[in-house]
């Protein structure tokens, strides 16, 4: 299990995907990272429709559904690939990258094959320089693939009834005083108690974040019991969005922080006044997002990714950024390709929260 202190410390289409030629006939592969965008990467590689793996499976652990295998033959020939990923952190998979940790991985007999395994790349959306890495003392190289953008969503019981909208102050205070707070200081219809529903210190959604809204301190962050009650006695966050949305859903006055793609039914709330959308993400006026990044060693580091695990790489980045999967309802009004922002916007690479700039004029 991950020690969440000292990765703190050192620390975080449908259409045709070309892929280089590859020689091997097996190709292995461990990736680690966040889920902020997990169910595009899970359905770019097995869908039989342009996945990478087309009618391929994927087996997860038993005990975590954010750690699984994905296996299959490349493009439907006869290259087999093995890619295990953990997902269980996007913050904690660049110290795993920088420390190369061994990883838990979905198989856990022991005689069927590793059941942990030191990771070749990470995919995840907190800048290595928000959680204490540099990436240019590590010698990391960074490929930039999409935005995503994350999300206050609300309970939509009476408690926040005609909450909108949440600023860097209520933000900042909801993570530090959430539990103590009633929901009239957030302009809700009863005095209430509001709790924070939020992920753990390992997760980069936490980490970026926290980056956006200047919060430095420890979170207090509220679950549900066995009676659907709230507490956060000795909880430190949700491990993934679907379970921040889930605790949202389930506990009256809560809000909850997800990227937007484990949004669901709840409401989102604007920020400072700007309401959530790809489009004002790309015109600059939503600031919470984070520049998703493939990370790993280049060549010819000992580190790095073999030729053909680099190709799978890639593939990967490109089937999930290609201009013929932005209409899919798993990446419509939930991701952004960076060369969309990038394109009306600049922001910092190096660190997460910067100030956002227009280069059209």
């Amino acid at each position: 299990m991950k020690n969440y202190l000292k990765k703190i410390i050192l620390a975080g289409l449908s259409g045709a995907v070309l892929v280089p030629a590859l020689h091997a006939t097996t190709i292995s592969l461990v990736t680690v990272g966040g889920n902020a965008s997990i169910k595009l990467v899970e359905d770019r590689l097995t869908n039989s429709v342009g996945g990478l793996l087309p009618g391929g499976s994927i087996t997860f652990n038993p005990t975590n559904s954010l750690i699984f295998e994905a296996t299959g033959n490349l493009n439907g020939g006869s290259t087999n690939v093995t890619w295990d990923f953990n997902f269980t952190g996007g913050a904690g998979a660049i110290l795993d990258i920088a420390s190369q940790n061994h990883v838990q991985l979905a198989n856990t007999n022991s005689g069927a094959g590793p059941v942990s395994a030191i990771p070749v790349n990470a995919i995840s959306i907190v800048a290595p320089e928000t959680v204490g890495i540099s990436s240019s003392a590590l010698g990391i190289h960074q490929d930039y693939d999409l935005v995503v953008p994350l999300v206050y969503v609300k309970n939509n019981g009476a408690d926040l009834v005609g909450v909108s909208n949440i600023t860097q102050r209520l933000a900042n205070y909801l993570e530090s005083s959430g539990g103590t707070l009633p929901a009239t200081y957030f302009g809700g219809a009863t005095a209430n108690t509001v709790y924070f529903v939020g992920r753990n210190a390992i997760a980069a959604v936490r980490q970026v974040i926290d980056a956006n809204i200047f919060f430095t301190g420890s979170a207090d962050n509220f679950h549900t019991n066995s009676l659907g009650q709230p507490t956060d006695a000795g909880w430190d966050g949700a491990g993934s969005g679907s379970e921040v949305a889930a605790n949202v859903a389930a506990i009256p006055g809560s809000i909850g922080t997800v990227a937007a793609q484990d949004a669901g039914s709840l409401t989102k709330l604007s920020y400072e006044g700007v309401p959530y959308s790809t489009n004002n993400v790309i015109n600059g006026t939503y600031p919470l997002w984070g520049y998703e990044r493939y990370i790993y060693f280049p060549s010819p580091d000992s580190r790095a990714p073999s030729a053909n695990q680099l190709a799978l790489i890639q593939a990967l980045e490109n089937a999930v950024s290609a201009p013929s999967y932005q209409t899919n309802s798993l990446f419509n009004g939930k991701f952004v390709t960076f060369n969309a922002v990038n394109a009306s916007v600049s922001r910092q690479t190096t660190l997460d929260g910067g100030l956002i700039e227009s280069t059209v004029y």
